[in-house]
């Protein structure tokens, strides 16, 4: 784990991420005090379960989600509008 002031990271913030896409931690220093962290970021999204979870949605989503209310014409009136 690295550690670099703000100013130094100003002057040279391609050398800094250069660092990180090599798996470095960067600590970012203000006055001596860490204030930030600067690394990767971690694919934890891109898990089996989230595309499992996202492929039930689009399914679900497929049929359309009943909300509760009628949402058209013949939903609400129970007629077709082209019928006299």
């Amino acid at each position: 784990m690295g550690v670099i002031s703000v100013r130094e990271l100003n002057a040279n913030v391609s050398r800094a991420l250069s660092r990180v896409e090599a798996g470095e931690t960067l600590r970012i220093t203000r006055n001596g005090k860490v204030v930030a962290e600067l690394r990767a970021v971690a694919e934890e999204y891109d898990t089996p379960e989230r595309r499992e979870a996202i492929a039930r949605l689009r399914e679900v989503a497929s049929f359309g989600l009943k909300l509760g209310a009628p949402f058209s014409y013949e939903e609400r009136t129970g007629r077709d509008p082209l019928q006299r």
